[in-house]
């Protein structure tokens, strides 16, 4: 029998079967065991969803649904239970990091397709994703540890240890976990002499990924409940997996895996802190929900050889007097967020949820080229300040048995405050603080669901999802002095209409999740090109989408299991848009139109007390094109389709896991994402991001 799925992606506990809207459960450990430690390599299997590599941990945009990554805000929300972790800004990086949770100690990972603005506010317009932590033990000691190495073709050893325990300090009332990992990527990007190809230092895009958390459980009465988290994540690289190409062609310029850029340090970092109180009055939940969420990217570069000779010649130094010019960018955030929600019973025709959200988001950019001997080259900053206040709700009423309808809505009020400051030969001195923005959204939600048996359900549902207007940074006309970016980026909102069929045969050794959707994205926010210089600003018209998804699980035997999924978006411009170089009715750069997957495991016992497992995987994606066809910023490159096989073996008993496992298994070199840059007065950049190489490992894992 295929085991019955409970999630909680309505903000209730229900069965996935009865969830009016398409979601993707993804087990953690099921992944870890088989080599996939990234959400990258988890989204591979992910229906609908797709992830553009920035070539680190947490680095790189997710999307859903053909609502792509347009601009700096993120399109795809991300959830660690009840706590929000995307920033609402743009000038955070959001779009281009994310929390890559998954070494942490979650339980499961619910991916939800398709705009979730009633629930789960702004930049969930494509969908989002939620992290469920396990709850710590309250009855009996758990503990696990692990221990993962491996080798990378073209690289070296990589190597991954984490821990697991979960004490019951006072019996059914108090439970405390602590837990924690340690990951050594393997690099496998040689940097290399720009002139010969010559290798300097090899693999130098391995890197350091750790993590901590801590997670304390309180059962005061019967009734009231008390949760306090913690998590910490901390990477550190000097340089992001990205091989340098010759102009618009997927070859390397050196050998197959190298660059020029010279080793940098980068840092991301991640701190959460929640705060749960649930009370049960019997009619009724209470929840409070308290968060606080702070995430740092830093970058330096050296780029003496480019800069160092104007520093000379402006300050009117002897050539060859400066002797060190860096570039280094701070950028990050500090979010609040307070949630009161109110969820009925289980008991009854009506079923409702109603909340009250507010959250406050200090966010911050720093950018400056520090000198030596010193000079004022450039410093610029734009810190933002963004506030929310929303109230939310939704009703469910079950007409009978087999049919029940829901309505949701929520109001959002929103307000962002921009300064941008200045100075440094490059950009000149500035101090102006944009004027505040204040603006209200409404964001709603129909469904309706029937089940004409026991193991089918069929719905379809109506959902809008949205990103809150944005300040602008002002760009100035050379000739004039006059401000040509516009002041502000509005609000931008997505309908989506969809049905879905979702159910099982009754022996229940075959279960299906299939739907149908459309999407309208009407003015979306997106980076656009003035004068030469990336802004933001609205698109003219709009986008749709469109596409259909599907997922089978197939037990022929009591020992074989088979998961496919195939997904098909076509995500089309409605209009010319000059402003980023689009062209009416062709598809979003970097959306593939299909997408599949095949995962199987074939149990089998091999001695007295112990079980052995074989699977794998194939995950495909298809052909895209990297920018808009009349974009003057980027040259538009057809990146091919790929297909990556992965397998995995394991013996286990009740406390010991053994396991081989081998990722790229045929180790295709295939590119998953690239930009190609148009240089004025140079010419074209290009610049990829490859699959991962073969990968072989062995890990173990034992559970007391």
């Amino acid at each position: 029998m295929i085991e019955e799925i409970l999630v909680t992606a309505g903000r209730r506990e229900q069965s996935l079967q009865d969830v009016p809207a398409a979601v993707t459960v993804i087990s953690p450990d099921a992944l870890k065991h088989r080599g996939l430690t990234r959400v990258a390599e988890m989204l591979d299997y992910t229906p609908g969803v797709n992830f553009t590599s920035d070539g680190g941990v947490g680095r790189g945009s997710i999307s859903a649904r053909g609502v792509p990554q347009s601009s700096a805000t993120p399109v795809f929300g991300v959830y660690l239970d009840d706590t929000p972790l995307s920033t609402n800004t743009n000038f955070a990086f959001g779009s281009r990091v994310f929390f890559d949770a998954l070494l942490m100690d979650i339980d499961r990972i619910e991916v939800i397709k398709g705009p979730q603005g009633t629930l789960y506010g702004a930049t969930s317009v494509g969908g989002m994703m939620r992290y469920i932590s396990r709850d710590p033990a309250l009855q009996e000691l758990r503990a696990s540890a692990g221990a993962d190495v491996s080798e990378t073709a073209s690289g070296g050893m990589g190597h991954t240890y984490s821990g697991r325990l979960s004490v019951p300090v006072i019996d059914n009332t108090l439970g405390l976990t602590l837990s924690g990992f340690y990951q050594d990527t393997a690099g496998y990007v040689d940097y290399v002499d720009s002139a010969t190809g010559a290798v300097l230092d090899s693999d130098v895009d391995g890197g350091i990924t750790e993590g901590f958390a801590a997670d304390l459980l309180y059962l005061a009465t019967d009734n009231l409940k008390f949760r306090l988290k913690y998590m910490q994540q901390d990477t550190e690289t000097e340089y992001l997996s990205s091989v340098l190409l010759e102009n618009g062609s997927e070859r390397p310029v050196w050998s197959s895996y190298s660059n020029t850029q010279q080793p940098s340090p980068r840092q991301l970092d991640y701190e959460v802190f929640s705060a749960g109180i649930n009370y049960d009055l019997g009619w009724a939940t209470l929840t409070s929900s308290s968060s606080y969420v702070e995430y740092e990217l830093a970058e330096a570069q050296d780029v003496t050889a480019s800069f160092a000779p104007l520093v000379d010649f402006f300050d009117g130094r002897e050539p060859g007097t400066t002797t060190d010019v860096g570039f280094t960018v701070v950028a990050g955030s500090e979010k609040f967020v307070q949630e009161f929600r109110l969820t009925s019973s289980g008991s009854g025709p009506l079923q409702w949820i109603a909340g009250l959200y507010y959250a406050d988001e200090e966010s911050f950019n720093t950018q400056s080229a520090p000198v030596i001997p010193e000079f004022d080259l450039l410093n610029i900053a734009f810190p933002a300040d963004y506030r929310e206040y929303a109230g939310f709700g939704n009703i469910t009423w079950e007409l009978n048995e087999k049919f029940d309808v829901t309505a949701g809505a929520r109001l959002s009020r929103n307000r962002i405050a921009l300064s941008y400051t200045t100075s440094g030969l490059l950009l000149g001195t500035a101090d102006v603080v944009t004027p505040q923005i204040e603006d209200t959204v409404d964001t709603y939600l129909f469904a309706a669901r029937y089940r004409p048996g026991t193991n089918v359900s069929l719905y379809s549902r109506i959902a809008s999802g949205y990103r809150p207007a944005q300040s602008n940074i002002p760009i100035l006309d050379p000739a004039t002095g006059e401000n040509i970016a516009a002041p502000l980026l509005d609000a931008d909102s997505a309908w989506s209409y969809e049905i879905g069929a979702k159910g099982s045969n009754p022996r229940g050794t075959f279960s299906y999740d299939l739907s149908l959707w459309l999407i309208d994205w009407s003015e979306f926010q997106a980076s656009t090109i003035l004068s030469g210089v990336t802004t933001g600003g609205n698109a003219q018209d709009g986008l749709g989408a469109y596409g259909f998804e599907g997922e089978l699980t197939l037990r022929p035997l009591d020992a074989l299991t088979l998961v496919g999924n195939l997904s098909y978006t076509s995500s089309e411009l409605d209009s010319d848009e000059p402003g980023f170089g689009g062209v009416a009715g062709e598809q979003f750069p970097t959306l593939p139109e299909w997408t599949a997957s095949l995962q199987w495991n074939y149990g089998f016992p091999v001695f007295a007390g112990w079980q052995g497992n074989l699977g794998g995987g194939l995950r495909y994606t298809g052909n895209f094109v990297s920018a808009f066809s009349a974009s003057v910023a980027v040259l538009p490159v057809k990146v091919d389709s790929r297909l990556v096989t992965d397998l995995d073996a394991s013996v286990s008993n009740d406390r010991l896991t053994l396991g081989l496992y081998v990722t790229n298994l045929f180790d295709e070199q295939e590119l998953v994402s690239r930009v190609d840059s148009i240089i004025a007065g140079t010419g074209v950049v290009s610049d990829g991001r490859f699959t991962r190489p073969r990968t072989i490992g062995v890990n173990a894992r034992v559970d007391f």
